[in-house]
């Protein structure tokens, strides 16, 4: 099937950079700081999540007395000082793309659950921050992903309809969110394969970002 792509919506962390095994190094670093257990399942699967409803979690495993704000700046300033130090770890394949999307006219847009500080600083530190025309921050939607607001809010911001508009998506979450908002799901796995249930949401799925490439002839999405 061919379908015309007037429009690609990237997700950030795990996608456009190696952020989320970052992100759990934080979080570990946190948990040791505040003498809780440190659970890889529990922490991973807060990918994505808006901050309040990791707030609910965190209560719901370590109960009311936790100290949820300090151990969130504790995580949040681990991987800040990790990037100021490093760079933000671009994945393969992302300026390739981007160029390729450039050059043939094709609207982008990132669309995050991450706020606007941690955003634009990766974004900056790896010189792609102006080949985006918009961005969409998980605190300007009220629903995380698997809703599909985020995206929805994205393509409406670009001014295209969710079926020509691309989404790249490393997460489960992320692939429901965008098949349910009538997108084009693509998958870049990062630490995560798609199991049977994603492999049937899917329009494509790539190694790296650049493979993406591929999938277009003369700017329409083959699949």
């Amino acid at each position: 099937m061919a379908k015309k792509v007037k429009a690609v919506i990237f997700d950030q962390d795990g996608l456009m950079f190696d952020t989320e095994r970052l992100v759990l190094e934080g979080w570990e670093t946190a948990a040791a700081k505040h003498n809780i257990t440190f659970e890889k399942d529990f922490f991973r699967d807060l990918r994505g999540t808006k901050p309040d409803k990791v707030k609910e979690a965190f209560i719901r495993q370590y109960g009311p007395d936790i100290d949820f704000d300090s151990i969130c700046e504790e995580k949040r300033l681990y991987s800040y000082h990790w990037v100021k130090k490093n760079g933000a770890p671009v994945k393969p394949g992302l300026k390739e793309l981007l160029e390729y999307l450039k050059s043939h006219n094709i609207k982008t847009a990132v669309a995050t659950a991450s706020g606007r500080e941690w955003t634009q600083g990766n974004v900056k530190s790896a010189g792609v921050e102006g080949y985006f025309d918009h961005y969409i921050y998980g605190d300007m939607v009220e629903e995380a992903k698997p809703n599909p607001a985020i995206f929805l809010l994205a393509a409406g911001t670009l001014g295209e309809d969710p079926e020509e508009c691309m989404v790249l998506e490393d997460s489960f979450n992320g692939i429901r969110a965008a098949y349910a908002g009538g997108f084009l799901p693509v998958m870049v796995p990062d630490q995560d394969e798609p199991d049977e249930e994603l492999s049937g949401l899917l329009a494509a799925r790539c190694d790296v970002l650049s493979d993406v490439i591929g999938l277009f002839k003369n700017g329409t999405f083959e699949y």
